[in-house]
């Protein structure tokens, strides 16, 4: 273990941190939009649409062939470097003393990923901001600004992210997890698996939604993700992110014998550096949640332009969750026709653990599109 003294408390961590506003990390996670990458992180997030799995689906669409799903980029980086630790020694922050959660994020889609193409990140450290929790206490709000573009040196997409980091609080955070029947809330697990749930989804595929057929109070179709599993924390884990393996070092100052996940698939470690109640999700995971309800509503010739997505409560092993959403508004800009669609992720108690805004660009009978 590094001789570099601990940062313990969460104002000594705001003061470093912001010593590094505007600096621009030097790793750059690189990954190829490869059919298995491209599929292994549909396995990950669950979206089996055939647009970026089937090659014959995928020719007969506007693309011509297989494009990878917009969050895709999270398969590049979860991009949460700068935002948790900034230009700050990262061997400096521990979770013994000082906890991070992801918290959100605001996601501009620039353009498509096409097959075979190798996007690239960059992470630069952005603004903090601190605020008071009732459950947690003083906790800062950071921020990271990533960059991702193409081979061809062409922006890809931004994402913004927000990650929040407080004083460990040596206990876990309440919330509400009782499910809902028809009399009455009970702590009984509601218990759906998730398998069946992915081969079984419909989505609308070829069939083109025009912006003239979407009303505002529209419900979109409920994506229902079943029962959350350490199968689901580990498909993510690895057909996302990819594999890797902790060091002894790492092991060590962490207090955990088993860092999988970041330590998510350590329920003691969850609990006592994380202050969560068990093994339980990664942020991004949900925001692709998130994206997948809105591009399965959209079809194969909508455009997912934007999407912010807010972190509010844990998502942990045994939980059942339903993603839903629907029409707030629509709008004319710039010769688009966009929708804006309000969507969140629900556990069984009908508390809503992550919510969001996405903008859709639909073709329009109008335009002859």
């Amino acid at each position: 273990m590094s001789e570099l003294p601990l940062i313990k408390t969460i104002d000594e961590f705001q003061a470093e941190y912001k010593k590094g506003i505007g600096a621009v990390l030097p790793h750059r996670p690189s990954k190829e939009a490869s059919l298995d990458n491209i599929r292994r992180f549909g396995d990950g997030v669950g979206d089996y649409n055939p647009l970026w799995r089937n090659e014959d689906h995928a020719a007969k669409s506007r693309f011509g062939m297989i494009t990878a799903p917009p969050p895709f980029l999270y398969a590049v980086t979860l991009g949460v470097v700068a935002g948790e630790t900034g230009a700050i020694d990262r061997r400096r922050v521990s979770t013994q003393y000082l906890p991070v959660n992801y918290a959100g994020a605001e996601i501009e889609f620039v353009r498509p990923i096409w097959r075979g193409d190798r996007i690239t990140a960059q992470e630069r450290v952005g603004e903090t901001v601190r605020k008071t929790s009732r459950r947690i206490g003083p906790l800062n709000f950071n921020t990271g600004l990533v960059l991702f573009t193409n081979q061809r040196r062409e922006t890809v997409a931004t994402i913004k992210t927000t990650m929040a980091r407080y004083q460990n609080t040596g206990h876990t955070l309440d919330y509400d997890r009782s499910a809902k029947t028809e009399s009455g809330p009970t702590n009984r697990p509601v218990a759906e698996p998730a398998d069946p749930l992915v081969w079984e989804r419909e989505r609308r595929g070829a069939d083109t939604l025009y912006f003239e057929d979407v009303a505002e109070g529209d419900v979109l179709p409920a994506l229902k993700k079943g029962t959350y599993s350490v199968t689901e924390l580990f498909l993510f884990t690895h057909g996302v992110l990819g594999t890797g393996r902790s060091s002894r070092t790492a092991l060590e100052a962490e207090g955990s014998p088993d860092l999988g996940g970041g330590g998510r698939f350590d329920a003691e470690h969850a609990q006592k550096r994380r202050n969560m109640p068990g093994q339980f999700d990664y942020g991004p995971q949900r925001v692709c949640w998130l994206a997948q309800i809105v591009t399965d509503w959209m079809g194969d010739d909508g455009t997912l332009k934007r999407l912010q997505a807010s972190i509010r409560h844990p998502n942990v092993v045994g939980d059942t969750n339903t993603v839903r959403g629907e029409v707030a508004a629509k709008s004319v800009a710039n010769g688009e026709h966009l929708v804006e669609v309000r969507i969140r992720n629900e556990n069984q108690a009908g508390l809503a653990t992550a919510l969001g805004t996405a903008i859709v660009a639909l073709p329009s009978r109008a335009m002859g599109n």
